[in-house]
């Protein structure tokens, strides 16, 4: 859903390396390249794309769609479902190697081709579920030549996993463009929430999805930082499990008047948004950032987020430019920190885009994908 298979891709194509991306053209609309680098309108339906309406779009490569039929009912075509699965096995062994992305280590298992599972998180459910798709991804993961994590904070499930052979784990981090993730003025956005320019405005594009996200630990924070700066403003991305809930919260808060929703936002307007905003605000349970808190930080934005130190460290060898936030407390302290010292914020915005420079610019993540596909042939 991060998009990240098109962004490595697009490095290594402009690196003339012989490459090809397969997309699933009935994926969700966020998982659809179209969604990185095409003019979407905003009020489309990131559940109900449809690629043909997508204007000026120019992706390059060699992109090749497959429809794996996910809005079909199973009853409906069975056999169109078992077809799709036979011929995407097929296209496979048309290939030297693969990298493989949620859920396709399912089938690439059974391909003969070689194969590193590549995992954005999905190592956090599979191996607790006792259903048979579960059971077939602790198999592939354990038969592919290689798995390459994302997040590192599954370094503390995939250390646990007798199955998995650890010299075949490797990491590397989402590819984020800092040419098209970069700072620049957002005034005329900035000004459809902001009174005067001593408003403090807070973005939060994250899913609702409490459990994972710690949205609730966040609204509840702003709540609190309220009361010492009241003319401050939030815009929350509207999608996902929680989303009611959220909304419930924040009126049972009586911070309706500060609280702004929009639906979900292709990615040339989330660029927009970020840079409208003072401060980013992800995630606050899992421990790891997807993809959310690198672009912010390639556009030179102060983010509040929670991650376990020990596996970032593990990963990059030294910590993140971030305000590390897990309680309501941490969220709250920290945006008083930064909303009290302008030139705070602009000095870790500062180191926030040279350390995503440094980090997951996509020329260095399409070289360690590239070292780890060689090692696994």
């Amino acid at each position: 859903m991060a998009n990240d298979g098109y962004s490595v891709a697009k490095a290594l194509w402009k690196m003339n390396k012989d490459v090809d991306l397969a997309v699933n053209s009935s994926d969700f609309g966020m998982a659809l390249p179209e969604w990185e680098d095409g003019d979407i309108s905003d009020s489309t339906d990131p559940y109900n794309i449809h690629r043909n309406e997508i204007k000026n779009t120019n992706l390059g490569g060699r992109i090749r769609y497959f429809d794996f039929l996910n809005k079909v009912p199973r009853k409906k075509n069975m056999i169109g479902k078992v077809m799709a699965r036979i011929n995407l096995v097929k296209m496979i062994r048309e290939y030297d190697i693969v990298e493989v992305h949620v859920p396709f280590i399912l089938y690439a298992q059974f391909s003969g081709i070689p194969n590193v599972a590549y995992d954005a998180g999905w190592i956090r459910y599979f191996p607790y579920e006792k259903n048979f798709k579960s059971k077939l991804a602790r198999r592939g993961y354990s038969k592919a030549q290689g798995i390459m994590i994302t997040n590192p904070d599954t370094y503390s499930i995939s250390d646990t996993l007798p199955y998995l052979d650890q010299k075949r784990i490797y990491f590397s981090p989402f590819a984020i463009d800092p040419d098209k993730y970069y700072p620049t003025a957002m005034e005329d956005l900035r000004s459809k929430y902001i009174r005067n320019n001593d408003t403090i405005l807070l973005f939060s594009p994250s899913r609702q999805y409490w459990v994972e996200k710690g949205n609730d630990k966040m609204i509840k924070a702003f709540a609190r930082f309220l009361k010492v700066y009241p003319n401050a403003n939030l815009v929350i991305v509207d999608w996902s499990t929680d989303a009611q809930n959220s909304k419930d919260l924040v009126n049972s808060l009586n911070i309706s008047d500060k609280v702004h929703w929009i639906k979900p936002v292709a990615k040339k307007q989330l660029i927009k948004y970020y840079n409208a905003a003072d401060i980013i605000l992800d995630q606050f349970i899992l421990g790891s950032w997807g993809t959310t808190t690198p672009e912010a930080m390639s556009c030179q934005k102060p983010v509040l987020m929670f991650y376990k130190e020990e596996y970032i460290k593990r990963a990059f060898g030294e910590n993140p430019p971030i305000l590390n936030s897990f309680s309501e407390e941490d969220i709250y302290s920290n945006l008083l920190k930064l909303t009290k010292d302008a030139d705070l914020r602009r000095s870790i915005g500062i180191q926030s885009r040279e350390w995503i420079k440094k980090t997951h610019s996509p020329e260095i993540v399409a070289k360690k994908h590239l070292e780890i596909l060689t090692e696994c042939l």
